[in-house]
């Protein structure tokens, strides 16, 4: 119980929690490979406040996922340590396509996604307001997407090429073209979900 106090004053809940399949994947992976630590869980997969969790009470450790991020707490990691992206270890499940086919073809928007793209162009930052770097993604499903990603309060996203693969947790919007992903920073007042771009092992979030 000590663990979830901690978590509850550290993080307020302000996320959703992760998608199940990429944190399953990721907590078996870490069975197989690291069973020293990370054997014999308590029960299955569980909804931490923002988290997914597993508990392997052998130990007394616990390994948790939180907007793509990977988390382990024990003693042995010095209290909560971060471990990286759920994609340093696993492939992401492909559902992100098929959760944002839906979303256009339902109109919706305003709705937390995460998914990879390949760039197939590179326009020009949209400068009124906060300014935004701009580019536009194709999915595998085919479906393109233009990314909106503040340069205001998240570095730009350097040394992007036309044929760069790029992973995104954002916010979708739906407009006739595909839709933008947009609120892919940090919120410095914390009330939205931190969303992030991530290129060529490098995670772009906040300034």
């Amino acid at each position: 119980m000590k663990f979830i106090l901690f978590f509850c004053l550290l993080f307020p809940f302000v996320t959703s929690a992760d998608n199940l399949s990429d944190s399953n994947k990721l907590f078996d992976f870490a069975e197989i490979n690291y069973p020293e630590f990370f054997s014999q869980a308590e029960g299955p997969t569980y909804e931490l406040g923002a988290y997914l969790v597993r508990y392997y009470p052998e130990r007394g450790y616990y390994l948790g996922t939180k907007d793509g991020q990977v988390w382990a707490y024990g003693d042995i990691f010095g209290g909560l340590l971060k471990l990286g992206k759920i994609s340093d270890y696993v492939e992401l499940e492909p559902e992100g396509d098929a959760v944002l086919a839906e979303l256009f073809a339902d109109g919706l928007s305003d709705v937390q996604v995460q998914g990879v793209g390949e760039v197939i162009a590179i326009l020009a930052d949209d400068l009124q307001g906060s300014r935004h770097q701009r580019f536009i993604i194709k999915l595998v499903s085919g479906q393109t997407l233009l990314v909106a990603h503040n340069i205001d309060l998240a570095p730009r996203v350097s040394n992007l090429s036309v044929g760069d693969r790029i992973e995104f947790f954002g916010e979708y919007e739906w407009n006739e073209k595909g839709g933008v992903i947009h609120w892919t920073h940090s919120d410095p007042i914390g009330k939205h979900i931190a969303g992030w771009l991530s290129h060529n092992d490098i995670v772009y979030q906040a300034l």
